[in-house]
């Protein structure tokens, strides 16, 4: 009995500690992803240019900015001793292999640069960088308050709680953090990852006022009717995303091949300035000029210039230096392009309400492929248009979408950069962890394989010997037959090994 109430005892313990951490995590991941939010679009906004000034006005003061961040990352980079900026893809391989521990120190410090880079209108992302900081808050945590709870179930607390606050969707938190970081779906990991994720959108609406990003109106429609649309944007968006990934590690690879970081980051901040002072809507995280695109605030023409310049934007951005996320652009371009596809539709005898439509599930399948949480995507959808219609219409063009473009490509963006580094996911965990174990360190005997003709009695009395349960049968030329295992050599008495050997 005593044992009894002891292990009841510590289930209410562990029960209390589990809800603990997680709000603890909820609460502090909470304030970093409003932090970085809130800073970035205020300190965007500070930059002393405006319409009334001419081109040339504009273009030097954002060509200041820029410079002076790009100056301050390399700073943080070279004197922290950083060999290369730290994102979710580094989270991913943390909660995927034990011995690849997180760097907390620098998670942080790459969130620092990326806030640096954001602040200063670069066409980066915030949802990266935000979900990164938040599984290094999560880490610092796990070294203050230890439990029982797995390493990797803490990252994807940090990580849920991260997207809750940054979309105000707690549900697609949890699954975002289940689907793109644990990669299954958990009972013991559901908790934490439940009460993190709540008291994020808890603290992010009682304390910082906000609600969700993206304001979308959701409007009715057939399904039927825009079956073909959803069709096209499956595919457009599949093309958009393996494009975007693509040149963005090609330029990756060009630029590490330079062997120049200085001149390579001040370009881009050059490039940016100029592209961004020609066509404003790309500074930035470009969340504001999404929710133009849901009102269908731009001509077609227009449209298609935010769209070229955006993509060439985000990629020398992120490709050569100034450091961000990839999820924001990635939302931007799938937005623009799903408004594209609105425009002409309407041109084709369509009602208006498809424009929000079709901005919303480009936007959401562009990011799917490019963040791989298709589902979680499709969730975010759901909780930010409050509307079963649109998540219907997002899971139909989204499922397309990844599919083609993790045939064609890869799963993730992520992926993809740890498959550079030598580590496949496809595979999953298990392999990930076998594949970096070396025969030569495992302690194994040596086997003495037997003959087909040798009689079962004898195996059996082998097998003692040698405290073995399986006998390999071998032929002259040392090659494997199969093997015999004590049951069935017990079991066959008078046989021999070529009678009753296993292939």
């Amino acid at each position: 009995m005593q044992d009894s109430k002891g292990d009841q005892d510590r289930l209410w313990f562990d029960l209390l500690l589990i809800i603990l951490v997680g709000m603890v995590i909820g609460v502090l991941g909470a304030f970093a992803a409003n932090g970085f939010v809130i800073g970035a679009k205020t300190l965007f906004e500070l930059i002393p240019v405006s319409p009334e000034q001419n081109w040339w006005q504009n273009f030097s003061v954002h060509w200041l900015v820029l410079v002076i961040a790009a100056g301050v990352i390399l700073a943080l980079k070279r004197l922290n001793g950083i060999a290369r900026w730290h994102g979710p893809a580094d989270t991913i391989l943390s909660a995927q292999v034990p011995k690849e521990p997180f760097q907390t120190r620098v998670g942080m410090l790459s969130t620092l640069a990326a806030f640096t880079s954001a602040s200063a209108g670069a066409s980066v992302g915030q949802y990266g960088p935000v979900v990164h900081f938040g599984a290094s808050v999560a880490s610092f945590i796990r070294t203050m308050i230890p439990t029982r709870i797995k390493p990797e179930v803490y990252l994807a607390a940090g990580v849920a709680a991260a997207i809750s606050a940054g979309f105000n969707a707690p549900i697609a938190g949890v699954i975002f953090a289940s689907e793109a970081i644990l990669r299954h779906f958990s009972v013991r990991a559901l908790a934490p990852l439940a009460v993190a994720s709540v008291s994020a959108a808890a603290i992010t609406n009682l304390l910082f006022k906000r609600g969700a990003p993206y304001d979308i109106a959701p409007l009715d429609f057939s399904m039927h009717e825009v079956i073909p649309l959803l069709l096209a944007m499956a595919f457009l968006s599949a093309a958009i995303a393996i494009l975007f990934m693509s040149n963005l590690l090609k330029l990756v690879s060009w630029t590490g091949k330079q062997n120049n970081e200085p001149l390579t980051i001040f370009l881009a901040a050059s490039m940016m300035a100029v592209i961004g002072t020609i066509v404003p809507e790309v500074f930035g995280l470009g969340t504001a000029t999404v929710n133009l695109f849901f009102s269908n605030h731009f001509e077609l023409t227009y449209l298609l210039i935010i769209l070229g310049a955006k993509f060439v934007a985000s990629i020398l951005c992120l490709g050569m230096g100034l450091f961000g996320g990839v999820f924001s652009p990635a939302i931007f371009l799938g937005a623009c392009s799903g408004t594209v596809v609105g425009v002409i539709a309407v041109m084709l005898g369509y009602p208006v309400s498809v424009v929000p439509l079709m901005t919303t599930v480009g936007m959401a399948c562009v990011a799917s492929s490019v963040v791989g949480a298709p589902i979680a995507i499709v969730v975010i959808v759901f909780e930010l248009t409050q509307s079963y219609q649109y998540a219907v219409a997002a899971i139909f063009s989204v499922a397309i979408c990844s599919l083609i473009s993790t045939r064609t490509y890869c799963y993730s963006y992520f992926d993809r950069q740890l498959l550079l580094r030598g580590f496949d996911l496809r595979h999953g965990r298990e392999n990930l962890i076998l594949g970096k174990v070396k025969v030569a360190d495992l302690a194994i005997s040596p086997v003495k394989g037997l003959s087909p003709a040798d009689r079962c009695e004898d195996i059996v009395t082998s097998l003692c010997d040698s405290n073995n349960t399986e006998a390999y049968i071998v032929d002259e030329h040392n090659s494997l037959l199969g093997v015999v295992t004590l049951t069935n050599a017990l079991r066959s008495s008078g046989l021999t090994a070529r009678e009753v050997i296993d292939t």
